[in-house]
């Protein structure tokens, strides 16, 4: 046995599992709600990566180690649990992604998808209502202790991927083709009170073109669906706070139910 694999397998146990735990707990913090953004100084999120890993570590089991372990396994090890914590933060963030293809589908039928703003937490450039969205869905997150659950998942997950496990990827793979899936059917149900108003404007007025071709109904169209868009956005906010509660718990507690 070469002396390194020595050292790590006998004396290096402990220091060994702080660092898978640290891996994980970083990946979440990179892919977490807010916390992942680029408004988050990078110091801010080193610093709670590190408080996450010291408070975890006493809560989870010493890796054993294999006799014949060697540096690249166990970084290879690392690499594994950052990946798993970046899932789990991902699971967290497919809630927000659905907000905004939301908003984006109301932009579209209301005529406003030319309209950008600048998006800080994103360093591009998002559309109005996709902005309205995603702050509406940042407040509800911390309203609801959001990141209370997240630290929740990344507690439970320690029970359901064990450190160092080496069946998590496949099932990990199934919860992430299952729940990005969803992003496209929460998107559709948060904004279909808004589209159907929409279209069921559309119908109203070529009904109204047909009975009044004397009346220029393009020009009547696009300030009428763009006020009922407002108007049918702020009627539907507590269906859409409701929706938001029900959903977040269960999108961020997926990876428990991925086995």
């Amino acid at each position: 046995m070469a002396p390194l694999t020595y050292l790590i397998s006998t004396s290096w146990p402990e220091a060994v599992t702080f660092m898978l735990v640290f891996g994980r707990a970083g990946g979440l913090m990179v892919s977490a709600p807010f916390w992942g953004s680029r408004v988050v100084p990078l110091v801010v999120r080193v610093w709670i990566t590190v408080l996450l890993a010291v408070a975890t570590y006493p809560l989870v089991r010493t890796v054993s180690l294999a006799d014949d372990i060697t540096i690249l396994s166990v970084f290879f090890s690392l690499a594994g649990e950052i990946l798993l914590g970046t899932v789990l933060g991902w699971f967290a963030q497919l809630m927000f992604s659905a907000m905004r293809l939301a908003g984006q589908e109301i932009e579209l039928k209301s005529g406003l998808g030319l309209i950008q703003l600048v998006d800080p937490h994103e360093g591009s450039q998002s559309g109005l209502f996709s902005t309205f969205f995603e702050v509406i869905a940042g407040l509800l997150f911390f309203a609801l202790n959001g990141h209370h659950l997240l630290v929740q998942a990344l507690w439970s997950s320690y029970k359901v991927f064990p450190l160092a496990g080496g069946k998590f990827p496949a099932r990990l793979l199934a919860g992430l083709i299952s729940s990005a899936g969803e992003v496209f059917a929460i998107a559709l149900k948060v904004s279909a009170p808004v589209l159907i108003g929409l279209l069921l404007s559309d119908i109203i007025l070529g009904i109204i073109s047909r009975a009044i071709p004397q009346m220029n109904v393009f020009m009547v169209a696009q300030p009428l669906q763009f006020g009922l868009a407002l108007l049918l956005l702020f009627l539907a906010i507590p269906a859409f706070v409701w929706f938001f509660m029900r959903h977040l718990p269960l999108m961020i507690g997926v990876p428990g139910g991925v086995g």
